[in-house]
């Protein structure tokens, strides 16, 4: 588990830093063309998951002074190939990035 700023990750995956200035960083997180599931914990809109197929890659957009972080759903390795984004709140949790054969699962875990 890495910590960057106020972000705990744990992921099965290799990252690197795409961009840094100030309190701005960009990770880039290759997943090879996998389907993402995104576990909605039953937040009272979706009722478990949210399925993205055919994604090459992630990008992370954190600001270490934020519980806030964007991820973008990158169809190729372009990065203005971005089909996806949304924000994730962070806060008190841990971010999970997890490999599970062809598909990647992203969920919370709570301390």
């Amino acid at each position: 588990m890495i910590n960057i700023g106020k972000l705990s990750l744990d992921t099965d995956f290799d990252f690197r830093v795409i961009r840094e200035e100030d309190n701005d960083i960009d990770l880039f997180i290759d997943i090879n063309y996998r389907s993402v599931n995104i576990d909605t914990n039953n937040d009272g809109f979706f009722h478990s998951r949210v399925q993205f197929p055919y994604v090459r890659s992630l990008i992370l957009r954190i600001n270490k002074e934020s519980d806030i972080m964007t991820v973008h759903l990158m169809r190729d390795i372009d990065l203005f190939s971005a089909f996806a984004n949304f924000e994730v709140d962070y806060k008190n949790c841990v971010i999970n990035i997890k490999n599970e054969f062809e598909k990647v699962n992203i969920f919370k875990s709570f301390n």
